[in-house]
C-alpha cells in the first residue's frame, strides 16, 4: 500500500510539473526569418526575438508560420508554449499577431 501511495505521489508531481511547463504565455518581440534575415538556417523559418532570447516559431507543426516575415522584421505578439529541444528554444504558437 505504501508503494502504491508513493508511486501515485510521484506521478502527481510529474503531472504538475508538466502542466506548469506547458503553460501558454504571450511574448512580444521582433519576428523575422531565420534564413533570409538572420542567416542562421538553410530554409525559411520564423523566429521571435524577445530581449536576448531567440525563439524558433512553430505553428500547426510547421516552422514557416501563417504570418511569415521573410525579409526584414516586424513587431509581433505571439501566444504559445515554450519547449526546449536540442539546446534550442521553440515557441509553439497558438496565436500570432504581426503589426
Amino acid at each position: 500500500m505504501k508503494k502504491l501511495i508513493s508511486a501515485l505521489s510521484v506521478l502527481g508531481l510529474a503531472f504538475t510539473l508538466a502542466s506548469v511547463q506547458a503553460e501558454e504565455k504571450t511574448f512580444e518581440g521582433e519576428m523575422s526569418c531565420a534564413k533570409c534575415n538572420l542567416k542562421q538556417a538553410d530554409a525559411c523559418e520564423d523566429t521571435l526575438k524577445v530581449g536576448d532570447t531567440l525563439y524558433l516559431l512553430e505553428e500547426d507543426g510547421k516552422r514557416k508560420t501563417s504570418e511569415h516575415v521573410c525579409s526584414g522584421s516586424a513587431k509581433a505578439k505571439v501566444t504559445g508554449k515554450v519547449e526546449e529541444r536540442d539546446g534550442k528554444k521553440f515557441l509553439v504558437a497558438s496565436k500570432i499577431e504581426v503589426e
